[in-house]
C-alpha cells in the first residue's frame, strides 16, 4: 500500500490540474520556499491509525493527509481559486477520501501567497 501522501499525489498528478506546479511531500525545498511565481501544493500526513477491529485485529489503516496550496502571486484574471479547490475535492471525494475540513483562506505572512488548508482521510482495508 502507498503511503497517504503518496496515494493523494498520485491522484493529484493524474488529475493534470492547470493551476498546479508542483506537488511536494513532507516540505517544500528549501530553495524553493520565496518563490513566489509558482502554484504548489505540500502533501503532509497527520494520521496512520489502525482501523476496522475484527477477531482482536486491525483490518485497515485510517489515513489522513493536510493537503496545503500556495497559490502563486500573479494569478490569471479569471483564475477562481474556490472554483478549482471545489473540483479538486469532488476528485478526492470520487476516490474515496472523505473531506474533513476545507479551511478558510489565508495570506503567508513570508511570501504574500494567498494559502489554504483541506484535510482529508480514508479508511484503506489491507
Amino acid at each position: 500500500m502507498l503511503l497517504p501522501v503518496s496515494q493523494v499525489a498520485s491522484l493529484v498528478n493524474s488529475l493534470s490540474l492547470e493551476w498546479l506546479d508542483k506537488v511536494y511531500f513532507d516540505g517544500i525545498p528549501h530553495e524553493e520556499l520565496d518563490n513566489k511565481d509558482l502554484t504548489v501544493m505540500l502533501l503532509q500526513e497527520t494520521d496512520s491509525t489502525p482501523s476496522d477491529y475484527a477477531n482482536g485485529t486491525f483490518k485497515g489503516i485510517f489515513a489522513g493527509v493536510e493537503v496545503q496550496i500556495f497559490y502563486k502571486t500573479d494569478l490569471a484574471d479569471d483564475f477562481n481559486p474556490l472554483e478549482a479547490e471545489i473540483n479538486l475535492m469532488q476528485s478526492l471525494k470520487s476516490a474515496g477520501w472523505l473531506i474533513v475540513s476545507s479551511q478558510h483562506h489565508t495570506t503567508d505572512p513570508d511570501t504574500d501567497q494567498v494559502t489554504k488548508t483541506i484535510y482529508v482521510t480514508k479508511d484503506n482495508l489491507i
